[in-house]
């Protein structure tokens, strides 16, 4: 790979598994950073020794969180200890990232340094059995994509986003693991009360995309056969979704606009595309469908003085069946087709 970086795949298929090649890494590391959602006692144990050894000749910093009570008090307090007999040369911390599910291995030496990224925990499946898939690349400490992926570490092992470990924590997590019994995620509440602060949760800034605007026709109802087949493959039904089947692929995405001419109802009404299909059995009614729901109440009955208005901006009755992408002056038009709400008067 282009600057010096190489990538190396661990799928942890016999000798190529993450439990070798981790302390492999780990018996010329001086610097290690470790940020996994879940840990294990039986994970730990796999390479317990050689974080030791790599903490008496540098800094070892290993990231944790309590998402789905999956992490171990055992594996935590056997860390606690480890952290005091290196006299915080490994030191441990716990996320206030409430959904925390990082799994990245920073192992550094003295030339160059190694990073671990793919699916494995810190447990013994995560590191020696199959289903997992984890990437190892090879590079230089000043490589652009190695700095910025310590940079990330560093940001959540900030005081801001993560907490020392302490005996108070474990033992408040381990009532409350074991009080519960299940594997929902704490609230708020609950994972201050065992954290000490409040938690810390993120959310991504999303763009803003630009809608898409349609128009289309339904022009009958689907066959029995047909309903019964997308009723038991989605769960449109329970999320009271309306649908109609397309003569074939189309165009549309989740969240665009549709002006329906709905002929069965012989309405004209908004709607907003929520879920697609491909059918895997045929139905008589072809294999693609589109689920959506109504935009608002705003709707028309295709009257003849409807179909006349509509006339005038040069569309045709026969036409309308037809699926066609809207410029916004077409958009424009047939919003005016819409009527406007009415402002309640008060009293």
């Amino acid at each position: 790979m282009a600057n010096g970086a190489n990538l190396e795949i661990i799928e942890n298929s016999g000798p190529n598994n993450l439990r070798d090649a981790l302390r492999a890494k780990l018996a010329n590391a001086s610097d290690v950073s470790i940020a996994v959602a879940f840990i294990t006692e039986s994970g730990l144990d796999e390479i317990i020794q050689s974080l030791r050894q790599a903490a008496s000749r540098g800094k070892v910093r290993l990231l944790t969180g309590l998402y789905q009570r999956v992490t171990e008090p055992k594996a935590l307090k056997t860390l606690l200890r480890v952290q005091r007999e290196t006299r915080s040369n490994l030191s441990v911390r716990l996320s206030r990232e409430p959904q925390f599910h990082r799994k990245i291995y920073l192992v550094e030496n003295r030339t160059h340094a190694n990073a671990i990224i793919g699916s494995s925990n810190l447990t013994r499946e995560g590191l020696r059995s199959g289903g997992e898939l984890c990437l190892m690349t090879s590079l230089s400490k000043s490589h652009r994509a190695y700095s910025r992926l310590k940079e990330v570490f560093e940001k959540d092992w900030h005081k801001r986003r993560a907490v020392p470990l302490t005996p108070d924590q474990i033992e408040r997590y381990d009532k409350s693991r074991s009080a519960s019994g299940n594997k929902d995620n704490y609230t708020a509440n609950q994972l201050k009360k065992i954290l000490g602060v409040d938690p810390k949760h993120e959310k991504a800034i999303l763009k803003d995309e630009p809608i898409t605007f349609w128009r289309d026709g339904i022009t009958g109802y689907v066959k029995d056969r047909t309903e019964k087949i997308i009723s038991e493959s989605t769960n449109w039904d329970d999320k009271y979704y309306s649908w109609f089947g397309t003569s074939g692929q189309h165009q549309y995405r989740n969240g665009d606009r549709i002006f329906m001419f709905d002929f069965p109802a012989n309405t004209f009404h908004l709607v907003e595309v929520k879920d697609m299909t491909r059918s895997s059995i045929p139905t008589p009614d072809g294999r693609h469908f589109v689920a959506f729901t109504r935009v608002g109440r705003r709707k028309r009955n295709m009257t003849n003085k409807f179909w006349n208005e509509l006339s005038g901006f040069n569309i045709k009755k026969k036409n309308v069946r037809r699926t066609r992408k809207l410029r916004p002056s077409g958009v424009e038009r047939l919003m005016s087709m819409l009527p406007t709400r009415k402002k309640r008067r008060r009293k």
